[in-house]
């Protein structure tokens, strides 16, 4: 199996109930190799360099717009004596399917397109407003701040899609695409029904694959067997649910589709290094601290 420099599985604000986070971000020299299983998109705003997407290698300029679908390898490297200043968004997949749009992870001509576009000089201006209007939004606490989010954020990918398609012709549906649509509609499938029994017979059987095929694609497309790719899904939303609300351990267990205790705590342990309650008490202590330092540092009456 591939082996992958570095997986990366939480952001800020990614245990709400709008996973969502949206910075200006300053790179020096690099950002490491990584993975993870949330969408995320760039805006270059500043400066040059390249990003490596699969393996595939893109120029980053002002204008340079990326889209990065969950699982794939990428790695961002800024041209030498420079910085990359970038907006850069990530979001949960269920946030995807909010919006309606989840048909951008099972599109066979969509998934045949390169995953960045450069934006001419009306739309790199009209999107970069865009995103710096998001982040005055996001980082202010006005009412209906998630319903206003949503909308802009459904905008932004829309128009970036519109321009892409614009932008590319695409007319050859070829077996990789096709190949590319089957394993994106499983992965979406088990983003939303984690908690059901889920296995690769009845995956096999829900979307007319073989057991051996689906297998493979996993491995092929995803760089991890199906078992593991199960219980990251599953621990994800473990995190979540220890992280903001007070149900017992034992019944987030269930609520997450493991149905032996035992075996929720042991992966959990195998992936996050704690026990669920050390996590959940890591948690509110971090959440205490972060309230401490807030209040101390609210102006005074």
């Amino acid at each position: 199996m591939t082996n992958f420099p570095m997986y990366l599985s939480e952001y800020p604000n990614m245990n709400t109930t709008f996973p969502f986070h949206l910075s200006i971000n300053n790179i020096h020299t690099s950002f490491p190799s990584h993975r993870h299983d949330y969408l995320e998109f760039s805006l270059v705003i500043e400066g040059e360099g390249f990003e490596i997407i699969n393996g595939k290698k893109h120029r980053m300029q002002p204008g340079t717009f990326t889209f990065i679908l969950p699982y794939q390898i990428h790695e961002i490297i800024s041209a030498k004596n420079t910085s990359l200043i970038l907006f850069n968004c990530v979001f949960d997949l269920r946030v995807l399917h909010d919006l309606d749009l989840q048909s951008l992870l099972s599109d066979t001509d969509q998934l045949s397109i390169e995953p960045y576009i450069a934006l001419g000089v009306e739309d790199f201006i009209h999107i970069k407003k865009m995103l710096h209007d998001m982040l005055i939004e996001y980082n202010d606490n006005k009412p209906y701040k998630h319903i206003l989010l949503k909308a802009k954020l459904a905008e932004v990918i829309v128009l970036f899609e519109r321009i892409r398609k614009r932008n590319y012709s695409v007319t050859l549906k070829n077996s990789n695409s096709t190949k590319k649509k089957i394993i994106w509609d499983v992965v979406h499938y088990i983003h939303l029904q984690y908690h059901e029994d889920i296995t690769l017979s009845s995956l096999s059987k829900r979307f007319h694959v073989s057991i051996p095929y689906l297998s493979e694609l996993f491995k092929e497309q995803l760089g991890q067997n199906f078992v593991h790719f199960l219980h990251e899904v599953r621990i994800r939303h473990a995190c979540s649910l220890l992280t903001s609300t007070t149900i017992p351990v034992t019944d987030i267990a269930l609520e997450v589709g493991y149905r032996s205790f035992q075996t929720f705590s042991r992966v959990f342990r195998e992936q996050k290094k704690l026990t669920p309650t050390a996590y959940r008490k890591s948690q509110a202590s971090l959440r205490q601290e972060l309230n401490v330092h807030k209040n101390e540092n609210a102006p005074l009456a």
